[in-house]
């Protein structure tokens, strides 16, 4: 009984690992198509500083969002 304790516990860790690998590559994939959004509107005359500060405000709201995600996830997946 134990011996098949130890593996279920195995197998929802590798589980919950390979769920968070997964998310974590989609959010890089979001991240990379986030900051070429970035770049594209920086480089548009139109917009004005304070709309640029305004879009920059919100990519700093998503890269701390998603370091607080890694910090829960990634440093301990099996709490």
């Amino acid at each position: 009984m134990t011996v098949e304790t130890l593996s279920t516990q195995t197998a929802r860790e590798v589980t919950a690992a390979k769920n968070t690998n997964d998310t974590d590559n989609i959010l890089r994939e979001f991240a990379k198509c986030a900051v070429t959004l970035r770049e594209i509107l920086h480089q548009d005359r139109s917009l004005h500083t304070t709309e640029l500060l305004f879009i920059d405000n919100h990519f700093q709201v998503l890269q701390m969002a998603y370091l607080r995600w890694k910090r829960k996830h990634i440093a301990s997946p099996t709490d």
